[in-house]
């Protein structure tokens, strides 16, 4: 048993090298540039992204766009630039009009590696509201493209348990380049999955 583990880190020491990644706490490969006692990414979030997303599927522009037109999952947004919470009201004021994919829901704020207090028990709501409760239910998550809020979005829906979660890193800049058309879209209200 002890040679087999010996062995199983020596494999992901030598993938971690040749992905240009480093494993985790626990063993898990991550992405360069992912804390690995936190498995986030925690700082410098306009930065090309990587190519793939521990537990999830990566969706290049025609997968996303094919998945988009086929109903088969909740899309996501998760740009933080563009909203701020009111700390008067605990709701959202728009200060950068937000355009989206159609049928998007905008939950801005979700995908920092290190979120403020109440931010990730927010997201997880507003993911059972859209899901209603179905673990299995397919999201794609996105934000723009070269930003890591979207694979930090994506991989805390991975360990809350989301079976099916696909991560669309070139975003609404990659869904303009084919041409698609991007809609307004106003952010998940505050508190609305409580109601």
């Amino acid at each position: 048993m002890r040679m087999f583990r010996q062995a199983r880190a020596a494999m992901l020491a030598f993938a971690a090298l040749t992905l240009g990644a480093a494993p985790a706490v626990g063993g898990e490969i991550l992405p360069a540039g992912v804390d690995p006692s936190t498995g986030y990414r925690i700082a410098n979030y306009r930065a090309p992204t990587p190519d793939f997303l521990p537990g999830g599927i990566v969706l290049d522009d025609a997968k996303a766009a094919s998945a988009v037109s086929e109903g088969a999952r909740v899309l996501i947004d998760v740009m933080s630039e563009g909203a701020v919470v009111d700390p008067l009201t605990d709701e959202w004021v728009v200060t950068i009009p937000r355009l989206s994919i159609p049928g998007a829901h905008w939950l801005p704020g979700v995908g920092t590696g290190r979120p403020e207090a109440g931010v990730e028990q927010r997201y997880l709501d507003a993911l059972a509201r859209l899901t209603r409760g179905r673990m299995q239910t397919g999201l794609m998550i996105f934000c723009i493209a070269d930003c890591w809020h979207s694979w930090n979005a994506a991989r805390r829906a991975i360990r809350a348990g989301y079976g099916d979660v696909a991560w669309y890193p070139n975003g609404t800049d990659g869904w303009r380049d084919l041409g698609l058309p991007l809609v307004p879209v106003e952010p998940n209200p505050i508190g609305e999955e409580r109601r």
